[in-house]
Order: C-alpha cells, then sequence, then structure tokens
C-alpha cells in the first residue's frame, strides 16, 4: 500500500479499565465513550443483519500485539457484542476477578479495542471516504489498582509502550475493514486507580477537597481502593491500602440465581450492573414481569456493604486527620443504597459522588493528569530550546568579539 494511502494521526487517551467497565476519554472531555468488560471468543460466523449501528456496540476484532501472546485473543467480540455470544465468554469473575488486572490478558484486549475505536471515532469521516488504515501515535494514561502499582506498574507499561499494537475491525459497522496501528507512550506513567479520581473531583467539584483531610475508596467490581489525603491533597501512602470485594462474584450469584428460573433473563454481570445502577429490579419478559429481583439483590448487596464498610472503617481509624470518607466508582453507585441503610444507625460523615460522575472518575481525572504532563513536557522543550538558542547567540557574540 502506498505511503499516502495510510493516514497518521496523534491522539490524547485516557483509559479507565475497570473490571464491569471501560471508560474512554480522548483529546477533550466531551469525547467519552463507555462499554462492558466482557471478551467473547466467538464461535462459528456472524452475519450482519444491516451493516448499520452504532460501531460500539459490535466490536468485533482481530489483534495483533506483542502483548498478547495466545491465538485465543487474537479475533474476540469485545462488549456489548460479546454478551450473551455462543462462543467463550470471559467476564471478570471466579479465576479472571482473582488475577491481577495488570497481568490478565483481557486488560490488553479491551485497552487495545478502546484506543482503536477512539482513533477511529476521531477520523470517521476519511474513514467514511474509503480510508482504511490508520497509524497512530497514542498518548496514553491509564491506571492499576493501589495494591498492584508497587509490583506491576512496570511490568503493565511495558507491555502498552513495547512494541507496534494493531487492530482491524472485522465486521464493525463503519469501521467494517479498517486497520487500526498504535504506538502507545505513557507521559504521566501509570496512574493509581482512585487517586486519579480525587483530581477530578477536586477540578469540577465545589466540595474543595484540598482544604480537608478525608478518606475516598473507589469501588469497583472487584477492587477496592482505598487512599486517605491530607489537607492540600497530600496522599498517605502509609494509610493508603486496597481489597479484593468481588462484587462481580456477587452479581454473577445473583444473575445465576435468576436464570435458574428456567430460561436466561440476564446474560451478563455488565447487563445486571446496569439495572442496579438504574435501580431496575423487575425483569421483563414478552412484557409481563418474570421476576422481581429485589429480595435477591437486598439479600446479596447487605452483605457485600457489610464487607465494604468494614474495610473503609478499619483504614479510616488509622487516618484520623480524615473528617470524612467518600465513596466513588461504578460499584459505589450499586452498593450505595445499602451502605447507606448501615450507616443510618453508625451516622459516620459518609459521602458518595453522585451517579452521573462517579463512574468517570477515574477515565476524567486520568485525563487531567496526562494533559497536565504533556503540557509540561512541551513547556520543559521550550524553555530548553530557548536556553539553547541564548546560549549560541551568546557564543557567537563572544566569539566575534
Amino acid at each position: 500500500m502506498a505511503k499516502h494511502d495510510i493516514l497518521t494521526t496523534t491522539i490524547h487517551l485516557s483509559i479507565d479499565n475497570g473490571s464491569s467497565h471501560i471508560k474512554g476519554i480522548f483529546d477533550d472531555l466531551s469525547n467519552s465513550f463507555i462499554f462492558p468488560n466482557v471478551v467473547a471468543q466467538p464461535f462459528g460466523e456472524r452475519f450482519l443483519l444491516m451493516e448499520q449501528g452504532d460501531p460500539l456496540d459490535f466490536l468485533d476484532v482481530q489483534i495483533t500485539s506483542p502483548a498478547i501472546d495466545t491465538e485465543q485473543y487474537r479475533h474476540v467480540y469485545v462488549g456489548n457484542l460479546a454478551i450473551g455470544d455462543e462462543g467463550i465468554v470471559h467476564e471478570i469473575v471466579g479465576d479472571k476477578a482473582v488475577q491481577k488486572k495488570a497481568q490478565r490478558p483481557e486488560t490488553m484486549v479491551t485497552l487495545l479495542t478502546a484506543a482503536a475505536y477512539a482513533i477511529a471515532t476521531k477520523h470517521v469521516d476519511a474513514i467514511k471516504r474509503g480510508k482504511n488504515r490508520i497509524k497512530a501515535a497514542v498518548r496514553l494514561g491509564t491506571g492499576l489498582p493501589i495494591r498492584e502499582i508497587t509490583k506491576f506498574s512496570e511490568e503493565f507499561a511495558h507491555k502498552i509502550t513495547g512494541g507496534i499494537h494493531s487492530i482491524t475491525f472485522v465486521t464493525t459497522p463503519v469501521f467494517k475493514g479498517v486497520t487500526v496501528e498504535m504506538e502507545f507512550t505513557l507521559p504521566s506513567d501509570i496512574s493509581i486507580d482512585d487517586v486519579s479520581g480525587v483530581y477530578d473531583m477536586e477540578a469540577t467539584s465545589k466540595s474543595q477537597l484540598s482544604h480537608k483531610g478525608f478518606g475516598i475508596a473507589d469501588v469497583g467490581g472487584v477492587d477496592m481502593d482505598i487512599a486517605f489525603f491530607r489537607p492540600g491533597l497530600d496522599l498517605d501512602q502509609r494509610h493508603s491500602t486496597g481489597a479484593k470485594i468481588y462484587l462481580n462474584d456477587a452479581l454473577e450469584s445473583i444473575r445465576n440465581e435468576i436464570n435458574a428460573q428456567g430460561e436466561e433473563l440476564i446474560s451478563s454481570t455488565a447487563e445486571l450492573t446496569i439495572m442496579l445502577i438504574n435501580k431496575e429490579y423487575e425483569i421483563y419478559a414478552e412484557g409481563k414481569v418474570a421476576f422481581d429481583m429485589t429480595n435477591l439483590v437486598n439479600r446479596h448487596m447487605r452483605i457485600l456493604a457489610e464487607k465494604v464498610l468494614k474495610y473503609a472503617r478499619n483504614a479510616w481509624k488509622h487516618a484520623r486527620y480524615a473528617n470524612e470518607f467518600w465513596f466513588i466508582g461504578g460499584g459505589a453507585i450499586v452498593l450505595q443504597p445499602w451502605i447507606e441503610r448501615l450507616n443510618a444507625e453508625l451516622g459516620l460523615p459518609l459521602r458518595f459522588d453522585p451517579s452521573e460522575f462517579s463512574q468517570f472518575r477515574n477515565a476524567r481525572g486520568t485525563f487531567f493528569l496526562l494533559e497536565h504532563a504533556l503540557k509540561h513536557s512541551a513547556d520543559a522543550e521550550a524553555a530548553a530550546s530557548l536556553e539553547a538558542k541564548e546560549g549560541s547567540d551568546g557564543g557567537s557574540g563572544s566569539g566575534s568579539a
């Protein structure tokens, strides 16, 4: 293919690779997307009824990457398309949840797919005009749970930056046949999930966190990151911690009990998560209520809320300067009603991030950190260039004297 047929581009991209959903932001805070963290190895051949629809709902990709060394992840469905597929479906439950996020192959699969989707979306007009190969320099911001950041961030960073990654969209509407080649840099290194969310809260909310001592928990589908900040947004590394709470496993138990009624009423934990976030407890089939899961959800979520609150309080009691404690993240949205009921008896100063912001806090905070790192790098380069120019001018002057 002639060189001029390749579209070259640069993109600034933030990805929060959550255990339930992948959240992304590219180039501007208004450019955001989200899809379920579900990967399927397809069975047989898929036929499109029509080549239309939102590409985000039909992520059918072939992957070539030095970070993925097994054939089973070369051709996969990702996100909504993977839900309910007849092939081998991977959700972050059970054995997958026990694994480290930095080491799960699904983490790289979803990260690369999200990046390729963002790049293709950025250049959708060129694709519609016939461009089918894009070469992208990706300035990436992403993070790991607090318990993984010390031991696994270098390994994770090497996977991301260690070569050229290629994604080809197979049957995806609009992007069908498009290949995206990506080379990544990490201007802000690997950030800490949860801590990134604090930067967004401070930048966008009216809570004025920088003047307070506080704790904050990012509740995800598997991990719960707990960080403490002294006034001035000074991270307390000694008392910040993390734990695995396995929210997704609890949701999987609920889903299995519901589907034991004889039909697959809920096809994935990701689908159930959205239902709980929207407080949709009645499941309809053929226009009628097939199952009311209120009591079932109450039983499981109360147990999990007790565990989450216990972890938070055990960490909080050692950070005596922390006058309040915040919950953010998709898991916090799910568990909020049960945590608040438990706290009605305790009367602790607990705060919950508004649900319309909570799920994207880490992605937004990571984007802020990325943009700050890029600006700092550009300023440093400009200063060095100016210094070099002034030195050159000075040298010329002394030589002619």
